[in-house]
């Protein structure tokens, strides 16, 4: 374990995210019922059985097994190279891991991925917190490298 207290973080902020993105499915579920829609957003409840764009449609079960493994890579590595001063890139594999870890429970749970959130101002499929918190991991991540090259590129001129 390189630094106990990145690992700590990202084990709490993972609990945490997955209790959010739980709580804002409950949410949405009974504010389908109520139809929640405006020009911007329409709350919803889809079951999605595939992954992004509707992929891989009725494979679950590969779909979960599959970022049960993703996650693993991803803790391991949290676990061996990264310290808690490396706040960009703890942040964003936690925001990465959170949301696939809370797509994979889901999978299992119910069979596919509850997707809720509709954007009424473009043609874009539904999708959910967990999805969110994915695509935000994935954009930090890549700032961070960005960042990190640029500043590797400053040291070395």
């Amino acid at each position: 374990m390189k630094d106990k207290k990145a690992c700590i973080f990202y084990f709490l902020m993972t609990i945490i995210l997955l209790d959010f993105g739980n709580q804002l499915r409950n949410i949405s579920y009974y504010s389908s019922i109520n139809s929640v829609h405006n020009s911007f957003l329409s709350i919803t409840h889809l079951n999605n059985t595939g992954s992004a764009f509707s992929m891989f449609q009725n494979q679950a079960q590969i779909l979960a097994y599959f970022g049960i493994f993703v996650v693993l890579f991803v803790a391991f590595q949290v676990f061996k190279n990264v310290t808690f001063n490396d706040k960009n890139q703890l942040l964003a594999l936690t925001l990465f891991s959170a949301g696939t870890l809370g797509n994979v429970i889901e999978r299992f749970k119910f069979g596919y991925v509850v997707d809720y959130i509709k954007l009424n101002f473009i043609n874009f499929p539904v999708f959910n917190a967990f999805d969110v918190m994915i695509c935000l991991g994935i954009f930090v991540y890549c700032l961070y490298i960005l960042l990190e090259n640029k500043k590797v590129k400053n040291e070395t001129n």
